[in-house]
């Protein structure tokens, strides 16, 4: 079967660390490359080529053996890989031209790319997505399956037709997923987890503001929210947010 659709993802900060080489899409453990190996469980017949800027290893495939390791993209890294990014993906299109390109990179990664975009685009159907991760995620699961996942929520909340939203950014992630968001973000030491009163959500032992948690799904700046707001979305996404 010819592949239809290009999928880049730039690499991720978390890994496992089992010693040797793993595929790429097994070495990256991020909660995008969880989302990817699990539609790969469960789509196995899919045909999509998938491949990663690696701020180590310029651009691969999601089968490149990879050791573990620990290398930041920086604006002078993603200058460097710029040409060789380039070469490579124009030698994909031309073994073969896509319907499709979905695009979830940083920032820093997305430099990388600055000199293909045009080919990207052209008779193409481009996606690039940018914003907070809860945003990636959610677009990169659609793109992925066609439609936005199966939410578990309330007969209540089952019988309104609109997607779970605060202040007009809609959030359709899994509480799973919501729950990759912030372990991932725990790790990376983003914000202010621990600015709470009287609500929080647990995470794996460790108590979360809600607030902080629903800022980093919508990218929104905690200000312009409330505690209350943060908790009805997070309750009707199917994260428990408890009283102290």
């Amino acid at each position: 079967m010819r592949k239809q659709r290009l999928l880049i993802l730039s690499c991720s900060k978390r890994k496992r660390s089992d010693p040797g080489l793993l595929p790429a899409i097994e070495r990256y453990d991020g909660p995008v490359f969880r989302i990817l190996r699990r539609f790969f469980q469960e789509e196995p017949v899919e045909e999509i080529n998938v491949q990663i800027i690696s701020a180590e290893f310029g651009l691969i495939s999601r089968d490149f053996p990879i050791p573990n390791y620990d290398r930041e993209m920086t604006p002078s890294r993603a200058c460097e890989l710029r040409p060789q990014v380039a070469v490579e993906l124009k030698q994909i299109f031309e073994i073969q031209p896509y319907q499709q390109v979905f695009i979830s990179v940083g920032r820093d990664y997305l430099e990388a790319l600055t000199d293909v975009l045009p080919l990207l685009a052209t008779g193409t159907s481009l996606k690039i997505s940018n914003g907070p991760l809860g945003k990636k995620m959610s677009e990169l699961h659609d793109w992925l399956y066609g439609k936005p996942p199966m939410l578990r929520c309330s007969p209540k909340e089952k019988a309104r037709t609109s997607r779970p939203r605060i202040r007009g950014i809609e959030v359709s992630l899994t509480s799973e997923q919501i729950l990759e968001v912030a372990r991932d973000s725990l790790a990376e030491g983003w914000g202010n987890p621990g600015s709470y009163e009287s609500w929080y959500v647990d995470i794996n032992g460790q108590r979360v503001a809600p607030k902080w948690l629903v800022s980093r799904l919508a990218g929104l700046p905690v200000s312009e929210f409330t505690t209350d707001e943060a908790r009805r979305l997070l309750e009707r996404l199917g994260v428990e947010v408890r009283r102290t």
